[in-house]
């Protein structure tokens, strides 16, 4: 039985599905029941009511009426988007960062690192163990970088930032290898300390990922309104 304390009731309902959105529990065009859901938590449709409003209003769901809610698509533009702040920010934590990593930094990506291309030797990638690894190595940049606002800043996109991080995962099997590799060239030039390779490392491997995920969901698929009718 779900234990709900500390945080009001909607505020846990609330992370409790976004969680299984950003896991792909929901996957894109998932219809989703307020009963169903309100069955399953254990709770009154209230709570259940409440925090898919704020999912919609944050975009992840949508309401179609005499339907019901249904998780919303990642698209093109809001991909694109998310991906020209994300590079801007990095390259800039990767750049400050060759000034102030320190060597228990570079050991945490080096670990990372070698975490990561464990998980790719499985015949089925564990992606969600995978998703963990690359936002710790992604954290320690940041937090190598010196600068608390972009710290904040980062941390306001990481929702987006890991839904989309899953989206390039899913493209292909071989992807979680390929970007073990990327990181791998993005800790070598933090160990030299060499900001210009740092960059180059850090926007070839967002590049791919961008390219990555775009395949993914412009790739075909059964449209959301099929999904309504059957």
């Amino acid at each position: 039985m779900v234990n709900y304390h500390a945080q009001s009731l909607k505020n846990q309902i609330y992370t409790i599905i976004k969680k299984r959105l950003l896991d792909q529990k929901y996957q894109d065009g998932h219809l989703l029941s307020e009963r169903t859901l309100a069955d399953e938590l254990r709770v009154s449709r209230t709570p259940v009511r409440e925090a898919l409003l704020r999912l919609q209003k944050e975009g992840w769901v949508r309401y179609i009426p005499q339907k019901g809610i249904i998780v919303k698509s990642l698209d093109a533009k809001n991909l694109t988007n998310i991906f020209q702040i994300r590079t801007a920010l990095e390259v800039l934590s990767v750049q400050l960062a060759c000034s102030h990593i320190t060597s228990e930094q570079l050991e945490i990506l080096r670990l990372s690192v070698e975490q990561q291309r464990k998980l790719a030797e499985y015949d089925s990638p564990k992606y969600q163990e995978f998703i963990f690894s690359d936002t710790e190595f992604h954290n320690t940049i940041i937090e190598a970088s010196g600068n608390s606002l972009l710290r904040y800043v980062v941390e306001e996109l990481r929702d987006n930032i890991k839904r989309t991080g899953i989206n390039s995962l899913y493209s292909r099997t071989s992807r979680v290898a390929e970007a073990a590799n990327e990181h791998a060239a993005i800790a070598a030039a933090l160990e030299r300390h060499s900001a210009e390779e740092a960059e180059i490392a850090m926007r070839h491997h967002l590049h791919i990922c961008y390219t990555s995920a775009y395949s993914y969901i412009v790739r075909p698929k059964i449209k959301e309104s099929d999904s309504l009718h059957g």
